[in-house]
């Protein structure tokens, strides 16, 4: 297991989760990567030796360090890969997340964050990485996660804080990100 922490500083009380899995059903998929947000910023925790098993129950302690309310879109997800309750969903009935942020006013904030992965590449990206083990493969999945945590933490100021785009502050590009806080703990160097 590999642990990427993201210093930034938020006024959120509780803690954003997201996970990256195989399959958007725990029955049929399996854990590979689980962020949180917090007042202290992003910690991401992407498997790399360990099994599903030991991952997950590795993650299930490690929430107990962030905070409650714990805030997700689409919760039940979550819910059923880490067995752990989310307090507030913040998907408004099934609307897709591209949905979610047309309608609050939110694409610019996300697509300025350079997302590198569509949900529906993780899987693939998950695979090519166990056969190759080339660990840009899981620098991208880290990088989509730290996207999504964002772009939650965008609806969540939206739709729980009510504060309007215009006065919610962008996180960096995750192309940024990605050399300087994901390579060193995956051991990239391509310089």
């Amino acid at each position: 297991m590999k642990k990427i922490k993201i210093e930034w500083n938020t006024s959120m009380e509780g803690s954003i989760m997201d996970i990256e899995s195989t399959h958007y059903d725990a029955t049929k998929g399996e854990l590979i990567t689980a962020g949180f947000l917090s007042k202290n910023g992003f910690t991401i925790f992407q498997r790399v030796k360990s099994s599903e098993a030991d991952f997950k129950a590795y993650v299930v302690d490690e929430m107990e360090v962030f905070g409650r309310p714990f805030y997700a879109f689409k919760k039940d997800c979550e819910e059923g890969f880490c067995g752990n309750t989310i307090d507030f969903d913040l998907q408004v009935g099934q609307e897709a997340t591209y949905i979610a942020l047309r309608n609050e006013g939110l694409l610019d904030h996300y697509n300025s964050l350079c997302d590198p992965l569509f949900n529906e590449e993780i899987p693939e990206y998950w695979n090519t990485w166990k056969i190759t083990k080339n660990p840009l493969f899981l620098s991208k999945i880290v990088r989509h996660n730290y996207c999504c945590l964002a772009k939650e933490y965008y609806l969540k100021l939206k739709r729980v804080d009510k504060i309007e785009p215009s006065q919610i502050k962008r996180f960096i590009s995750s192309a940024a990100i990605e050399k300087k806080c994901v390579w060193p703990p995956l051991n990239i160097n391509l310089v």
